[in-house]
């Protein structure tokens, strides 16, 4: 079961941070008390940070680097996963996208996807060129967000995958109560929170030259649509 960022795992990771310049505080080099480490503000991520948030979780993780791209590939709710890095610079990423892909299966119809974009909140579904199912959330950082948020956010796309699993369109059958992780809903009505962009391409491998912000279509490496 995922568990909660531990005070040490946060403090590693904010060290990183603090080192690569990143801090909107005006002690930007002094690490902040113990007890302020989830509260730590951040506008870029490396691909290895993402990496170390997950596995504190209890998340496997591993950081991909093929074809100029870069991607975590990791297991969420007993789902192979994938986390890709967007608008990337020397810095960092702005935003990343939690990416899952479902085999073929005779429910996965083009009104099944229609379905669960109509009624459900968050993630996107849509099905690729090869008939397979993908289900993708964005997580945008413009502002900043803080640590403890990107933690939470792999509950939060855990709390998708489990909605996913035992949706049923409703003009198939009546909607049952659909628990949840957190005590979000995806359910339009219901209370929740967050905030969703729209899914792009992998971006290239952060380190080399990329566009800053965000782009316009997500079809370069390192923008995203928006």
């Amino acid at each position: 079961m995922p568990r909660s960022t531990s005070p040490l795992a946060l403090w590693a990771m904010v060290a990183i941070l603090a080192a690569a310049g990143y801090s909107t505080s005006a002690q930007a080099q002094k690490r902040p008390p113990r007890s302020d480490m989830a509260a730590t503000t951040l506008a870029r991520i490396q691909p290895d940070q993402m990496a170390a948030v997950l596995r504190d979780r209890g998340n496997p993780a591993e950081v991909i680097r093929e074809n100029n791209r870069t991607r975590v590939r990791t297991e969420i709710g007993n789902r192979r996963t994938s986390v890709h890095f967007y608008a990337c610079t020397d810095e960092g990423c702005q935003s990343i996208q939690y990416r899952t892909v479902f085999r073929r299966h005779e429910r996965f119809t083009l009104a099944f996807v229609n379905a669960w974009n109509l009624e459900k909140r968050f993630a996107k579904a849509y099905l690729d060129s090869d008939g397979e199912l993908v289900l993708e959330w964005d997580v945008d950082f413009d502002g900043g967000v803080t640590v403890g948020f990107v933690s939470e956010s792999v509950a939060t796309f855990q709390t998708m995958l489990t909605a996913f699993d035992r949706f049923t369109p409703r003009n198939d059958a009546p909607a049952a109560p659909e628990p949840g992780i957190g005590g979000r809903s995806l359910t339009p009505g219901m209370p929740g929170g967050g905030r969703s962009t729209t899914p792009g391409l992998a971006p290239a491998v952060p380190g080399q030259p990329q566009p800053s912000g965000k782009g316009s279509t997500g079809d370069v490496p390192g923008e995203r649509r928006t």
